[in-house]
């Protein structure tokens, strides 16, 4: 009877392990695009859901020769202020829009101030912001080329914060700028809106952020498609183009403070097999203990983050160790109740499979570990 338990148990930890794999592998498929009619800046990105669809527009000159166009370009001066529970940021800068003496006539056509071209899409409380032209009329340039130049200092929601690999998270931190009026949707204008060629140098110097390294930045065109007419008779295509600003959480900080102690929980709860399993009150105070510091360490992590529709990379560690732990327990019950219940002349024998249960236990813990990091961080 001692030799079938442990094949029972095991049978049900191999079961574990399989279920952990494939819901692991599931979220993966689900995760990587929840909405396949959705074409989304960036698969990290879970903003724009529903309400709108983006579309990525590749700039060309056969682009440039069938559309009027406008240039766009940004500095941004610096970020502060993020809130990851709100998830929004302040931000201060400069946009500027060049435009051809065509998009002047259409300007003109259809009574548009150029003051009014364009709106930060993602920008929020709006009482307390500027976003205003720096002049009263464009600025005349060589070719019949017209320039405005716009100040803005405001507060914003990112439609782009992911924490599936947290805490070793990629920051992205976006500005929205959409052109304004419906009519530049229309077929008979289909006014796109453009990055500027030679607009290099997109973040300031004060455009770090206190824990984060800052990686770059992109400045990309889009296609927004509104959820509903908005009142014309047509399904409108606003033009915009997005500043992604891209910051790496700093690695050193989030292995000492979670990796580290989750590493060594671990390791204390898969170097107790180890012990004499004639030790059945240690062997029985190892895994519970572990359990209740695994529980309070997850807690202290959460209080750092919003809260989220999924789990994050640091989350699927910590289920697993809940697992092993809970598993461990229950193979030393199981080791104890055969050792009691085993024959004098037979406590040798089933001690020797207590034993071998406990060295299969360890190899298959650490193997599920390495697995579940594996899988977590492949999803996105």
């Amino acid at each position: 009877m001692s030799r079938a338990l442990p094949r029972r148990f095991w049978i049900l930890v191999a079961a574990s392990a399989l279920a952990i794999a494939l819901l692991l592998g599931a979220r993966t498929i689900i995760h990587r695009n929840p909405n396949p009619h959705l074409i989304q800046p960036d698969a990290t990105q879970e903003g724009v859901e529903g309400a709108s669809r983006l579309e990525a527009v590749e700039p060309s000159e056969e682009l440039v020769s069938k559309h009027p166009f406008i240039y766009a370009g940004i500095h941004l001066d610096k970020i502060y202020e993020l809130n990851f529970n709100s998830r929004t940021f302040t931000a201060d800068g400069e946009i500027w829009l060049e435009w051809l003496p065509e998009v002047e006539e259409l300007l003109q056509r259809n009574n548009t101030d150029p003051a009014d071209l364009i709106s930060l899409t993602n920008r929020i409380e709006t009482w307390d912001s500027t976003f205003e032209p720096s002049a009263e009329e464009p600025q005349e340039l060589s070719g019949g080329r017209r320039q405005l130049l716009f100040h803005f200092s405001s507060r914003f929601y990112d439609d782009a914060v992911n924490f599936r690999r947290d805490p070793f998270d990629v920051l992205k931190v976006p500005i929205i700028i959409e052109l304004d009026p419906l009519w530049t949707s229309q077929k008979y204008a289909d006014l796109r809106l453009l990055p500027a060629p030679s607009n290099d140098h997109l973040v300031g110097g004060l455009g770090s952020l206190s824990g984060y390294q800052l990686q770059g930045a992109s400045f990309k065109p889009y296609l927004r498609r509104t959820s509903n007419n908005l009142g014309t008779w047509y399904s409108p295509r606003l033009s915009q183009v997005r500043l992604e600003v891209i910051y790496q959480s700093n690695l050193w900080p989030g292995i000492v403070n979670w990796i580290i102690p989750l590493m060594i929980i671990n390791s204390i709860v898969l170097m107790a097999p180890s012990v004499e399993g004639t030790l059945s009150d240690v062997r029985l105070a190892i895994p519970s203990t572990a359990l209740l510091t695994l529980i309070f360490l997850q807690q202290s992590y959460h209080a750092s983050l919003p809260k989220l529709p999924y789990t994050t990379f640091l989350d699927d560690l910590f289920t697993t160790s809940y697992l092993i732990a809970m598993a461990l327990f229950a193979l030393f019950t199981w080791g104890y109740n055969a050792y009691i219940a085993a024959p004098d002349e037979q406590k040798a024998s089933t001690m020797r499979t207590i034993n071998q249960a406990d060295m299969r236990f360890q190899y298959l813990s650490i193997s599920l570990l390495v697995l579940t990091a594996v899988i977590s961080w492949g999803r996105r």
